[in-house]
Formats: C-alpha cells, structure tokens, sequence
C-alpha cells in the first residue's frame, strides 16, 4: 500500500505548474497596455528609472513588432485600447 502511495505523483501541483508557464507569457504582452497607458497619461514619468526599467523589460515586445507588421498592428490597437496614445 505505501508504495503505491508514493509512486504516484501529485496531479494539482503540476497541473498549477503548466497553468502558470502558459500565462505568464500572455501576461507579459498583455501588461504593456496598461503600462504604456500609465506612461502616456503621466502616472509614470518618461524621465524617470523606473520608464527606463520598463521600456528595458519590453524591449523584446518593441523589436518583435519593429518585425512583424501583424503583432506591431495588435499592440498599437491594444495600447489604444488601453487608453495610451
């Protein structure tokens, strides 16, 4: 009986795992609109470090749109959507 009992695996905590990996990149594209809103209506400053930290952590968003005319469209609807300009 406890061998049988240990040589199972957890299924929840696996399963938490995944979910976790394949929102993380959704939210990671999907957090620049807010962002940018924030940036654009001067909750943020542009001057500041933390502008500069954020537009290092999307700067691989910025070059993946500077190369794919579709996804440069999606965030510039999206950025408009969130309120930015």
């Amino acid at each position: 009986m406890d061998s049988e009992r240990h040589s199972r695996l957890p299924v929840a905590p696996l399963v938490a795992v995944v979910v976790v990996l394949l929102l993380l990149p959704a939210l990671y594209v999907l957090a620049i609109g807010p962002i940018g809103a924030l940036v654009d209506n001067g909750y943020i400053s542009s001057d500041s470090a933390l502008c500069d930290t954020l537009q290092v952590i999307y700067a691989p968003l910025g070059f993946c749109a500077e190369h794919c005319p579709p996804f440069e469209s999606f965030l510039v609807w999206y950025m408009k959507l969130c309120g930015g300009t």
